[in-house]
């Protein structure tokens, strides 16, 4: 889990692929000018809320399409949501609470980011993604959204027997899902990795910035690191986080909300400094 510095108490991929699985070109970017990308997966996704790499990417190549992006990863979960249901018992419930997360993003376009965990749980992991796909998929497009297929790829720190072949099932199931329900597909590969080689560091996540705007925008940015755009991205992730996620949400929104509940009406206030801080970034970006 992302643990950010500011405590809560109270609330206040390289093969490119594209729409049906054509190629993704400076052409034909898999963005628009004006979209709100929502971020979903596992703790690949969510530790991309402390590296600006590939938000940065994306405003500085389309500084004038005001792009917003917001993370909604959760370490541990998979397609299903399982991780995101806390302390209900009940599987669904996590799926539930995935769903009323992206209403807080308010998406146009979702980039779905699952097969990961499924590769690593043996044959019933697999076996369940399809489905699990297709329902996640389909229920995001309701909304109405768009949406966007992340190809799963190998962890080098995962030892399970036959990860190998797992991984190429559910890079198999995440084309065949693509193709069925009209959506984009786009793919990336790290080289550089943690100490214990679980998830990319912090060079990895670059590249994979490097390689994600390659296909979601096209373009190409400057090499030159700008310190100020980077911290007011990685700030504005931290303030969406509290948002949907507070560190005292026990308190809040589940069985212990007769004690402080009355508080949770200040979560939306947070969504005005989110949206400033999109300004902010913005406009750092035309002046790069």
């Amino acid at each position: 889990m992302v643990r950010f510095a500011i405590p809560i108490y109270c609330a206040v991929s390289a093969f490119v692929f594209g729409f049906d699985l054509g190629i993704a070109t400076a052409q034909s970017p898999i963005l628009r000018s004006g979209d709100t990308l929502a971020l979903v997966g596992g703790t690949f996704i969510e530790r991309m809320q402390s590296t600006a790499a590939l938000e940065n990417e994306l405003q500085c190549r389309r500084p004038d399409w005001q792009l917003r992006v917001r993370n909604l990863g959760w370490s541990g979960d998979d397609v299903h949501g399982v991780a995101r249901k806390v302390f209900e018992s009940d599987p669904q419930r996590g799926f539930e609470r995935l769903m009323a997360d992206l209403k807080i993003a308010s998406p146009t376009i979702v980039m779905i980011s699952y097969g990961f965990a499924e590769a690593s749980n043996g044959k019933e992991g697999i076996a369940s993604f399809g489905s699990g796909l297709r329902k996640l998929v389909q229920s995001i497009k309701e909304m109405p959204c768009r949406v966007v297929l992340l190809r799963p790829f190998v962890v080098p720190g995962i030892r399970t027997k036959g990860y190998q072949e797992a991984i190429d099932a559910c890079v198999n199931t995440v084309d065949v899902v693509a193709k069925e329900t009209d959506s984009a597909v786009v793919s990336a590969q790290c080289n550089d990795w943690s100490d214990d080689r679980l998830v990319p560091s912090e060079s990895g996540y670059e590249s994979i910035g490097v390689q994600l705007a390659d296909q979601l925008v096209g373009e190409r940015a400057s090499s030159a690191v700008d310190g100020e755009l980077n911290a007011l991205i990685i700030r504005k992730n931290e303030l969406f986080f509290h948002r949907h996620r507070p560190q005292n949400e026990t308190y809040l929104l589940l069985f212990r909300k007769h004690e402080q509940g009355n508080n949770a009406v200040e979560l939306p206030q947070f969504d005005p400094l989110v949206d400033e801080l999109d300004q902010r970034i913005w406009q750092q970006a035309l002046e790069k």
